[in-house]
């Protein structure tokens, strides 16, 4: 996630519309890395195509998550949220298209 899309997320505060169905706020880079379900970074990757990939599969773990999100906000009639997370994925489709193609243009 880059920080523009920090940004993002935190310029539309949907943290009220998730506490008013009765969850619990927590903030945090910890708890966000506690509770992330992408694969841990390889950090032992010294061959550049193999960071390109692991990046690659990275943003596309998280698009797919996004999405997975905004069926679910849908479901529940949060518009909004559904609203948030709908740009989120198409700025991650955007990224992946970016690391995917620069992959391609290596072969």
């Amino acid at each position: 996630m880059t920080v523009s899309h920090v940004r993002v997320v935190t310029q539309h505060d949907a943290t009220p519309s998730i506490v008013a169905r009765g969850s619990i706020q927590l903030r945090g880079v910890r708890i966000a890395a506690c509770r992330s379900r992408l694969e841990e970074y390889p950090l032992t990757i010294a061959n550049g195509m193999a960071h390109v990939e692991a990046v690659a599969k990275a943003l596309s773990t998280f698009g797919h998550d996004a999405r997975n999100t905004i069926a679910e906000a849908d479901e529940l009639g949060d518009a909004d949220t559904a609203d948030l997370f709908t740009d989120i994925s198409r700025g991650i489709d955007k990224w992946v298209w970016f690391v995917e193609a620069h992959s391609q243009a290596a072969k």
